[in-house]
């Protein structure tokens, strides 16, 4: 579980990473009216073609926008579902941590009470068993705030996409 979490948050901080540089050039009034214009001034065109130039490719700008659009909504609900399966596992991983801590506050309880070895031994056995667990609970714990992150990160994206598609 741990490696699945850690696979999957670097997988979706280079899908944002890539998807904030598409939004970018697409905020700077979209890559292909930058093209129109430029190939507009390098030759001489008619009105009529440069016109026909200009609505092809804002055609071109919209239809990017509408799927990048898609693609952070779709990436946005997955993202939500990922968040609640490692929201869930974390609960059950704290469950069991706080067990073992309570099952070991008791061990060190009867070790100081009782002087036979099985009683001396449990609060170790149970020590070794429970550090292991402290520290998953603390990569799922940290990984979960991390998504959260993540998640804020896509819906800036989102208003981002969307004011340059209101824009036009």
């Amino acid at each position: 579980m741990e490696q699945r979490i850690l696979q999957y948050r670097k997988q979706i901080d280079e899908w944002l990473q890539k998807m904030e540089q598409r939004a970018q050039t697409l905020s700077q009034d979209g890559e292909y009216s930058t093209q129109a214009i430029q190939r507009q001034s390098d030759t001489q065109k008619t009105d009529t073609e440069k016109t026909d130039i200009k609505k092809t490719d804002i055609k071109k700008t919209d239809t990017e926008e509408q799927t990048m659009q898609e693609m952070v909504q779709d990436k946005l609900k997955e993202h939500l579902v990922q968040v609640g399966f490692f929201q869930h596992e974390r609960l059950i991983h704290l469950i069991v941590t706080v067990t073992f801590a309570l099952l070991e506050m008791l061990a060190i309880v009867l070790s100081v009470i009782s002087d036979s070895l099985f009683t001396l031994l449990l609060p170790v056995v149970i020590l070794i068993l429970l550090i292991p667990y402290i520290r998953h609970y603390y990569i799922l714990e940290n990984e979960v705030q991390k998504m959260y992150v993540q998640y804020d990160r896509m819906l800036r994206l989102q208003r981002k996409v969307v004011g340059t598609g209101e824009g036009k």
